[in-house]
């Protein structure tokens, strides 16, 4: 790729539709930080950052996450309660 790891780590944030905020500490970080926007990335590049940003959450989300355990945790109040605005899954 030609790149070093924070130029990637940047511009894979934005090539997911997010604003990357940066926080360099001198102007050679702001200038290698800016450099990202010159970052371009090929389907299966971004397949392998996707799937490597992915993990597997595992326990305990997992079974928390299970509708008997959240109905259990409502106290069987489960439909009484707001529901998110955007999926926590």
């Amino acid at each position: 790729m030609g790149s070093n790891p924070g130029r990637v780590a940047i511009a894979w944030v934005a090539a997911r539709g997010a604003i990357p905020i940066i926080g360099p500490k001198s102007v050679v970080q702001l200038e290698d930080n800016l450099a990202a926007a010159d970052v371009r990335f090929t389907d299966q590049q971004l397949s392998q950052l996707n799937a490597a940003g992915s993990p597997s959450l595992g326990f305990p989300h997992d079974l928390l996450n299970q509708a008997s355990t959240r109905q259990s945790l409502a106290g069987g109040q489960l439909e009484q309660l707001d529901a998110p605005k955007r999926s926590v899954a």
